[in-house]
Parts: C-alpha cells; structure tokens; sequence
C-alpha cells in the first residue's frame, strides 16, 4: 500500500511537471513569434537606411560633392535615427533565472532555448553600444548641427515606420536661408569629407545590423519549429 501511494504521487508530481512543462512551452511559443515579428521591423528598417545611404552616395558621386540636396535632406535625416533592440523571450528569462528551465524535458531544446537566449542578449548589448557611441554620438552630430534638419523631416519611408509604433508629430521650420547655410556647410573641405565618410560608415553599421538580425531571425524560426514539434508529443 506504502508503494503504491508513492507511485501515485510520483505520477502526479510527474504529471504536474508535465503539465508546467507545457504551459511554459506555449508562453515561449508565444514569445518567439514576437521575437521574430520584432526582427522583421528591425530589419525593414535597417533596409530603409541602407536604401536611404546608397541615394545619397550616388547623388554625392554623380555631382562630385552635396548638390540639389532638397530630395537628399530627408534622408540624410534619417541617418540620425536608430532603432532600440529588445529582447521579448520574457518566459524564457524568468526561466533561466528561476532555474525552471530544468522543467524542458528535451535536452537538446533546453540547450537550444539557453543559447538562444545568449545571442540576443549579446546582440542586444552591441545594439545598444552602437547605437550610443556610434549614432548618437558620431553620426546625429554631424547631421544636425551641419545640415537643414529643422526644414526637411524624414523620408516618407522612415516616417509610416514611426506611425507603426506611435502617433508622430514634426514640426519643420519655414526658412529659405536653412538651405543656403546648409549647402555652404555640407561643401566645405573638410565637413564634406566628414560627412560623406559618415554616410558610408552609416550604411556599413546598418548593413551589419541587418545582417544580425536575419540571422537571429532564422535562429528564432527554427526554434520556432522546435518548440512547435515538442508541443506535439
């Protein structure tokens, strides 16, 4: 009698195990396919600035300096945005701290979920180092203090993308003589060498970016996979 009542509450605690097990699995199911949704933006908008990059640059070479510029402003504009990466694996953080974790039966998937967990964490981190010390700080300087920011606002590509996320207002400046003192900024010697050199290492950071997220991406689909795999044995 003894044996048989510890062999019924070791299936039950068993079957609760289980059944944690499961709800966990469809909380990072639910997760993942926000991770991923979140890495198409980022690299929608990483294309953006790639796209807006390679129009200046050709525009630049085919005048050989900053020429008819009013198409060019706001993309150059542009340039002066970045995008906040985040991790969104909520269920699997609370995991891996609470060490619940050990719930995923599937060695091979509870390794993969932890590292996965790495790389958007080390990705996160680049990001954002980028983002301070290479936008903000090289990049954003250059084109507001430089350019005709207060008259252009954005490309109508950048701005549905701010609209995605929130309501944006921008209020433009109304003043003829911006684009005169611009123009007289942009080609001087050394800002034009500054700023051209500016643009090209923009699109190489946004095209690294890209790259990152595509291949966090793929990560996240083929987790997807798995844990979509797991729910169903």
């Amino acid at each position: 009698g003894i044996l048989i009542a510890l062999q019924i509450n070791n299936w039950n605690e068993l079957q609760k195990q289980k059944n944690q097990e499961t709800i966990y699995l469809q909380n990072l199911h639910t997760d993942v396919m926000s991770q991923i949704v979140a890495l198409e933006s980022y690299i929608e908008f990483e294309k953006i600035i790639i796209e807006d990059c390679n129009v200046i640059i050709k525009n630049y070479e085919q005048y050989k300096g900053f020429v008819d510029m009013d198409s060019m402003y706001p993309r150059l504009n542009d340039l002066t945005v970045r995008w906040t990466f985040n991790n969104l694996n909520s269920t699997l953080l609370e995991m891996i701290n609470s060490g619940q974790i050990n719930l995923i039966s599937n060695p091979e998937l509870k390794k993969e979920l932890t590292e996965f967990n790495q790389l958007i964490n080390r990705f996160l981190d680049n990001t954002q180092n980028n983002n301070t010390n290479l936008v903000d700080n090289l990049i954003v300087p250059n084109i507001i203090n430089n350019t005709n920011y207060a008259s252009a606002g954005y490309s109508e590509k950048m701005t549905d993308k701010f609209k995605t996320f929130y309501p944006t207002e921008f209020m433009l400046v109304e003043d003829p003589e911006l684009k005169n003192l611009a123009l007289q900024n942009l080609n001087d010697s050394q800002f034009k060498l500054r700023l051209i050199n500016s643009i090209v290492f923009r699109r190489a950071m946004a095209s690294i970016q890209k790259a990152g997220n595509e291949s966090l991406r793929e990560n996240a689909l083929q987790l997807k996979q798995h844990i979509e795999n797991e729910l169903k044995q």
